[in-house]
């Protein structure tokens, strides 16, 4: 299917060929059956939330989402997948460096309109992947989170007095939702490969349609602020996207524990890198940037499952396969 565009974003749908066997939703479908996302107990945290799930089936939260409210916004470092009746602490960074709000401390976070845009998300998964392979925790950066947000209030002329990300969002959400208004959500879709500007920027999967659905909205919101920067151009074509699609299933992965249920999968190759998530034999998430990145060449030989079952990524048609 070809991309749809707007501006300088092309989005290239996928949609799986079968049901995924690993039931759960995102914490958006959630939050009005009592997922509750809080700080810390007794002890606040810039870079750690709790997250209670008191329902029966698992809630995912997807990297690169952003909560509001509490005593700062922030936004998911990695994506967890966290089981039914569990209380699980998760790792985020704030983006919003000009409040720590005690009185706000017992208030539940709040499910935001965006996610995080590719540019800050890729720059966290950097420097992720980074701590991970000196055998640190999966932790972004405080400062440069910081110093990302500040330099995209200072691109797109907003003075904040929080200094929140939430606040350049709001000040171009008219021209963001006419960009997104422009990329439709389609029956069976699970993800999205997005460029900008022509070139290729981000490619996320969740497999869980109604789930991504929950997700499509911000995601493209995120998509639509850095387009915005760009001048328009053409879009990418399909073979372009089919090469894409086969130099991603083709690079070697690190595995490790996940935080939550699962198995967390990492990548550098072929000019790709990210992390996926893994449960059950199945692919839960995949988030994948296009970058100047070397190939890891050190990595065992193994592969990334394609994200649904055995079928090959064709957009709309085909979907990612597993």
């Amino acid at each position: 299917m070809e991309a749809l565009a707007e501006h300088a974003l092309a989005v290239f749908p996928l949609a799986a060929g079968e049901a995924p066997a690993v039931r759960y939703v995102s914490f958006a479908q959630s939050v009005q059956r009592g997922v509750t996302i809080t700080e810390l107990p007794g002890a606040a945290s810039v870079n750690d939330l709790a997250v209670t799930n008191p329902l029966d089936v698992a809630v995912l939260l997807y990297e690169g989402e952003e909560v509001l409210g509490a005593q700062q916004n922030r936004t998911f470092d990695v994506s967890v997948l966290v089981a039914a009746e569990t209380t699980l602490p998760v790792p985020v960074s704030c983006v919003e460096v000009g409040r720590w709000d005690g009185t706000r401390a017992a208030e539940p976070l709040a499910p935001a309109p965006q996610t995080a845009n590719p540019r800050l998300r890729r720059m966290k998964s950097t420097r992720m992947r980074s701590e991970l392979d000196a055998g640190r925790a999966p932790r972004a950066r405080q400062s440069e989170v910081w110093s990302v947000v500040a330099a995209a209030s200072g691109r797109h002329g907003v003075s904040s007095r929080t200094g929140a990300m939430h606040d350049v969002f709001e000040t171009r959400r008219a021209q963001l939702n006419a960009v997104a208004r422009a990329v439709e959500l389609h029956p069976g879709q699970v993800g999205m490969l997005a460029a900008v500007g022509g070139r290729f920027l981000v490619l996320d999967h969740v497999s869980e349609p109604a789930a991504f659905a929950s997700l499509h909205g911000p995601l493209l919101q995120g998509y639509a602020l850095d387009a915005l920067e760009v001048t328009p151009t053409g879009a990418p074509s399909l073979a372009d996207e089919s090469e894409l699609l086969d130099r991603l299933l083709a690079a070697p992965v690190r595995r490790g524990p996940a935080v939550g249920l699962g198995e967390s999968l990492r990548f550098a190759s072929g000019g790709l890198a990210g992390t996926a998530l893994s449960h059950g034999g199945e692919l839960i998430t995949l988030t994948a940037f296009a970058e100047d990145a070397p190939a890891d060449n050190n990595a065992p030989s193994v592969r990334i499952g394609r994200p649904s079952h055995r079928r090959r990524p064709r957009g709309r048609e085909g979907g990612l396969s597993g």
